[in-house]
């Protein structure tokens, strides 16, 4: 009678175990950056890089010290990273729970009358009516059932499938934490930056109000010699023409300082401030030698590689996890507990004990598809989280190379940035003498002026660009980030 059903139990097993051949894992090769850096105008010593300097160190400047930190504590994208990892932790927690056992406390009370027209109600009736039935175990009309008890089920993590879970959320984990750093970095830098166009257009309205003084000066002097007969009324227009010019200029330049202050204000996640700093050539952060280590540092040293890598550990594991949806799942369950129609038989009495224990196996058998389209969507998945994380390594090289050539080829700008900013001061004073005496025109002056003036503004914004070009290297090689 037993043998029909047996028959049908093992041809099932063996389709199920039928089902479980699965796809073979497939490897991709990575692709390492060079050794070295081919910039001979940069230091490559590993243990002086620019990336083993916390911020604090590399940016002395007290004002922007302060800046930073209030950025760090305000902001709400390093917030919201930081909720990010608070996430990932918990998950990483709920993940380590898996392989245990789920244990989940039972109770509950019901009252039922069946009908006498039942199979229930004449089986209790006939049960009741039986002379083998104590009194005290007839059943009740209407009918009790009380139960109280502790029921567990428990997935038995044969083909690490548990394991892998767990190894896959510290890796999501690893990555949340990358990008919070990645987005303190990004703050550190962008503040950085900020600070110093704020700086420098500092510098600029000065350097504008200086200017427009000695364009004042012309003017009223041009004004002088028309009156005696030595200028035209043309002169004076062009004077004045120069002087309202400046005064343009220096509304734009209060514009973007108002605007730049703006932007750091939401930086820092606060409401517009009075906001101290130092004056620009009272900055020092360039350092005299270039170091910025190996190409390898920026696998160990980078936020955003890092999270990439382990992005990619997430993947490969998934589709680890999405091989094993091809094999049987083995589970046990069962409960242990008291259950009995009446209250005071319960607990008291060891009859009312009940307990359950039994297991199963579930194999795919008619899903194969739907898995293993979920097994290529894990596969796509991992190449994706691959090309992302060979192309972060990349545009880690290469920007660092941009960075590089940019401080580089501005420091030698800046040096006949320099001279020729002399040089125009002293042909200003030379065009003011000349005119005063007759031997220049007012063409020279206003030339010279102009001259003058564009190149002391030119040499700002170069001097400028330096600067954030050394944060912005500090932040491509790191950022002080370190495991």
């Amino acid at each position: 009678m037993n043998t029909p059903p047996l028959k049908y139990i093992m041809l099932l097993v063996a389709l199920g175990l039928n089902s479980c051949k699965v796809p073979q894992e497939t490897t991709h090769r990575q692709q390492d950056p060079p050794e070295s850096y081919p910039v001979p105008a940069a230091s490559t010593a590993d243990s002086a890089s620019l990336a083993f300097t916390q911020w604090e160190a590399f940016f002395s400047d007290p004002h922007l010290q302060g800046l930073i930190e209030k950025g760090l504590k305000n902001n709400q994208d390093v917030a919201k990273t930081l909720a990010q990892v608070q996430i990932a932790r918990a998950n990483l927690s709920r993940a380590k729970m898996g392989q245990l056992p789920e244990i989940n406390l039972q109770t509950g009370a019901q009252v039922r009358k069946f009908g006498n027209y039942t199979m229930d109600g004449v089986g209790n009736d006939d049960t009741n009516l039986s002379p083998t039935v104590p009194e005290d175990k007839r059943i009740p009309v209407p009918y009790k059932d009380l139960m109280i008890g502790a029921a567990f089920n428990w997935e038995l993590d044969i083909w690490g499938r548990l394991g892998m879970k767990k190894k896959q959320a510290l890796a999501d984990y690893m990555a949340a934490e990358e990008m919070a750093h990645l987005a303190q970095t990004w703050l550190v830098a962008e503040i950085a930056n900020n600070y110093f166009k704020m700086v420098g257009l500092d510098e600029e309205i000065e350097t504008l109000l200086s200017n427009i003084a000695f364009q004042e000066q012309a003017f009223e002097l041009g004004k002088s010699l028309k009156n005696a007969g030595q200028e035209s009324q043309l002169s004076i227009d062009q004077f004045e023409a120069l002087m309202l010019n400046s005064e343009g200029l220096l509304v734009r330049k209060r514009r973007e300082l108002r605007q730049t202050e703006l932007n750091l204000a939401y930086l820092l996640g606060t409401y517009p401030e009075n906001i101290s700093r130092q004056s620009l050539s009272e900055i020092d952060v360039l350092p005299e030698i270039l170091e910025i280590g190996l190409p390898s540092d920026l696998l160990r040293l980078r936020p955003d590689i890092r999270a990439a890598e382990q992005t990619l550990q997430a993947n490969n594991l998934e589709v680890n996890i999405a091989r094993t949806a091809f094999f049987p799942s083995f589970n046990l369950f069962g409960m242990a507990g008291f259950n009995a129609f009446e209250f005071s038989k319960l607990f008291l009495n060891p009859a009312s004990t009940a307990y359950q224990l039994g297991g199963g196996l579930v194999a795919p058998l008619f899903n194969r598809n739907r898995i293993r389209a979920a097994y290529q969507e894990a596969k796509s998945r991992q190449k994706v989280a691959l090309y992302d994380y060979e192309q972060t390594v990349l545009n880690s090289y290469l920007e660092v190379l941009a960075l590089v050539n940019d401080y580089s080829t501005l420091a030698e700008e800046l040096e006949f940035k320099t001279n020729e900013v002399l040089v125009q001061r002293r042909s200003v004073d030379n065009a003011n003498t000349m005119f005063k005496v007759g031997y220049a025109d007012y063409l020279d002056v206003i030339n010279s002026q102009s001259n003058a003036l564009s190149s002391e503004l030119d040499y700002i914004n170069l001097k400028v660009q330096q600067l954030q070009s050394i944060a912005s290297l500090y932040r491509a090689l790191g950022g002080g980030w370190q495991q």
